[in-house]
């Protein structure tokens, strides 16, 4: 109940305040039957004759009635209203309630009586007992933007005896997308727009505001001030704050609860049962909490942000929406349906928290897209055809058919030899890191296989990425032999493609030139780069020796440097990955068979492409994540999206002093296979000069795709946009039509990245058959 104390405390609070109306929150009460108060009351409305008033006391009475005796007709609540008030007039009878912001007084029931008839319809789903349970409760709500629709809820619901609710925040235009209040609010404190909603809907109930939010400063306040809080919900904005204020209300024995309103997920942790508790269910049990403070880019605190919001778990939607953060938005997206959903929902999940009838503690999602929806059409995958790997007994009847490598004779080597040659074969580069060679050594020779399983993806058109990818392999296996002192009589079996590769056979007494020793030694430091590089140019020189180190057969070795070239280059690359992403086949290859996303996938697979070896800062290893999710793609598509990726590649493609391509003259399996000889021996010389590479092959591989392959499945509009990429590279490059464009490159000076992609172990890629 209100006391005499605490009115003439709000009537001194207005009395001192006229000239601060828009940090005033609390409503003044005045009882008539108190001559002291009458007249003051008489004194205002002289004063401020403008004031409106609203006087339903009357009807109030007689609600009260029909409350106290349900079955009483209304005739007779009207007969026993006049009754219940006895000698006290309906003027003075109850209080009236001055509300000085809006300038509105008016006349309601005392509070026990108020009580009675605002909570009325609240029964049974809330018993009078625990309706009276609850009055006794202190809950604390930190931010108000979702925090609003919460703590509004909770009012209406009576849910509470204390409300305690910080925001430093004033209210924006833009907030008025999910914050129900009017355009008048805009600049004023949100503590103080809740504040004055709660009052206005039931001046009796007890708000305490912390107009600045929460700090180191005020928190213990917050939390037990006047009596620990029984609850704390968590809708604020700052990481620091919610880990803060966990803690805190771990020691305290307080149970938290937070709604995020994207899939209106529910973390609920009871502190209160379960003293052990980790803080936010052990997500960031792996981070040092204390470091937080201290770090100032959104880069640095991402790996912090990322376990709390869940950011493979959030709605399709709004997946696509972060991928466009400071790109075509500036801020998280929130709807006022899924606000004023999660406050409902909070509201109802609180009240069973503080009456004992909900115990469990986790992460929930009440997710309306997936419970209410439209029944999906049940369409068949298409089939797809496995491949799969040839075992050491496979390959033995398959040369024993195929008599492979009779007609060349050499010496037997040491088995220990075979494994060091192919331990380096195997160190080459390849799409996607598939690693496509199988090799096999069976009386004195050594034979090379397509491994189909691995083979074949969406970026690898008729194996043409992996048959350059073999041509890697073989030049590093060349050069093993050279530096090892062994002669190779060796050809390509281009009658046996896609299957049978190659054939080796070894003779000793060969004394390697110094360029295979400088080459070979490069072999373990080669690796694909994908950093930004340090501005400085590259010289004449050495760009004049890679081309001439690549120059044999017919391959050609073209550079682009100028800067408005390397942009023009650079969107066609961007452009490409976001089309990548865009074609569904292409997506799903790139996340489920390419990209590794754990380290645990790292291992158990032995291939692909780790996460962590892209040379991503945190932010952007993230964006990738969100891609995995077909739907955001779909739909970052729908809206034009995904600018950030292309802007990666385009800062790249600048930062580089050259761009180089490798070209043939024909698109054929041979071709490919002595593209990738050649840029693998260019990588390699490149990396004795000091220089990084980054292959950027998407583009040339969609625009084969385009024009070569037979099964042509791009979509049309985006066929057309290859065709006018293709032909601006070409043009850029200065290069003829219908020539192959096999490994397009960024060359430039950087530090090594610190991660390398995963190879298969020996026992995998290599078998050892018959004498």
């Amino acid at each position: 109940m209100q006391s005499q104390a605490h009115l003439n405390l709000n009537f001194e609070a207005l009395i001192n305040s006229t000239k601060q109306t828009n940090s005033f929150y609390k409503p003044v009460f005045f009882n008539t039957k108190n001559l002291t108060e009458k007249q003051n009351l008489e004194n205002i409305l002289n004063e401020k004759p403008y004031i409106q008033i609203f006087d339903s006391i009357e009807s109030q009475i007689e609600e009260l009635i029909k409350c106290l005796k349900p079955g009483i007709p209304l005739s007779q609540a009207k007969i026993e209203a006049k009754d219940h008030r006895g000698h006290i007039s309906l003027h003075d009878y109850g209080l009236w309630v001055y509300y000085p912001w809006s300038e509105k007084l008016v006349h309601i029931l005392e509070e026990e009586e108020f009580v009675i008839v605002r909570t009325n319809r609240n029964k049974h789903k809330i018993t009078a007992e625990e309706q009276l349970a609850l009055s006794q409760k202190k809950i604390g709500v930190m931010g108000l933007s979702v925090g609003q629709s919460v703590a509004v809820t909770l009012a209406i619901e009576r849910g509470f005896g204390e409300l305690r609710i910080a925001d430093f925040d004033e209210l924006d235009l833009s907030n008025l997308n999910r914050i129900r209040t009017g355009i008048h609010n805009i600049q004023l404190q949100k503590t103080v727009i809740v504040a004055r909603e709660i009052a206005e809907l039931d001046p009796y109930l007890k708000v305490v505001c912390f107009h600045e939010g929460i700090t180191e400063d005020n928190i213990d306040a917050f939390l037990t001030q006047n009596g620990t809080l029984d609850l704390l919900i968590d809708e604020c904005d700052s990481f620091d704050v919610k880990i803060n204020a966990r803690q805190k209300a771990k020691k305290l024995g307080i149970p938290v609860l937070m709604e995020g309103s994207d899939r209106c997920t529910i973390d609920i942790e009871r502190f209160d049962l379960e003293p052990n508790r980790p803080v936010l269910h052990g997500y960031v049990d792996h981070l040092d909490m204390s470091l937080f403070k201290t770090l100032k880019t959104l880069d640095e605190k991402a790996p912090y942000i990322e376990p709390v919001t869940g950011i493979e778990s959030l709605s399709p939607r709004m997946k696509a929406s972060a991928v466009e953060l400071m790109s075509t938005i500036s801020t998280w997206p929130q709807l006022a349906s899924a606000v004023t959903f999660g406050g409902g929902i909070t509201a109802d999940l609180s009240r069973k928290i503080l009456l004992g009838n909900l115990k469990l503690s986790g992460r929930f999602y009440i997710d309306i897209d997936e419970l209410i929806a439209d029944e999906q059409p049940n369409i068949a995958p298409p089939k797809k055809t496995e491949n799969v790997q040839m075992s050491g007994a496979d390959i033995e009847v398959y040369l024993s058919t195929h008599q492979v490598g009779a007609e060349i004779e050499g010496i037997t080597i040491a088995e220990e030899l075979i494994s060091k040659l192919v331990t380096s074969a195997a160190k080459a580069p390849s799409g996607g890191n598939n690693q496509p060679w199988q090799w096999h050594y069976e009386k004195g020779n050594l034979h090379l296989f397509l491994n189909k399983q691995v083979s074949g993806a969406y970026l690898d058109p008729d194996y043409l990425s992996s048959y350059a990818s073999l041509g890697a392999s073989i030049e590093n296996l060349l050069l093993e032999a050279a530096v090892n002192g062994l002669k190779v009589d060796w050809r390509f079996t281009p009658e046996l493609f896609p299957d049978h590769i190659a054939n080796f056979n070894f003779n000793g007494n060969y004394v390697a030139n110094d360029l295979e020793y400088k080459l070979a030694a490069q072999i373990p430091k080669r690796h694909t780069n994908r950093k930004v590089g340090i501005s400085q140019e590259i010289s004449e020189a050495d760009m004049n020796e890679l081309k001439d180190i690549v120059a044999l057969d017919g391959i050609d070795l073209h550079w682009v440097t100028a800067a408005e070239d390397k942009s023009a280059l650079g969107k066609i690359a961007g452009q490409a990955d976001l089309l990548r992403m865009f074609t569904p086949a292409a997506h799903e290859d790139f996340i489920e068979k390419e990209m590794r996303w754990s380290q645990k996938e790292i291992l158990e697979s032995g291939d692909g492409i780790g996460i962590n070896t892209l040379d991503l800062n945190n932010q952007e290893q993230i964006g990738l994540r969100l891609m995995k999710d077909q739907k955001a793609v779909a739909f970052l598509k729908k809206i034009n999206g995904g600018n950030a990726f292309k802007h990666l590649t385009l800062t790249q493609f600048q930062s580089s002093p050259a761009i180089g391509l490798i070209t043939l003259p024909q698109h054929s399996p041979l071709d490919y296979l002595k593209g990738g000889m050649a840029a693998e021996k260019l990588w390699l010389s490149a990396t004795a000069l000091g220089y990084q590479v980054h292959p950027v092959n998407v583009p040339l591989i969609f625009f084969y795709k385009n024009h070569f392959q037979e099964i042509d499945d791009l979509a049309e509009v985006t066929g057309k946009q290859f065709l006018n990429f293709h032909g601006e590279l070409k043009q850029l490059f200065k290069i003829s039509d219908n020539i192959a464009e096999v490994f397009m490159f960024r060359i430039f000076k950087a530090e090594s990245s610190p991660q390398r992609t995963i190879r298969k172990p020996l026992n995998k890629i290599l078998s050892i058959g018959r004498a």
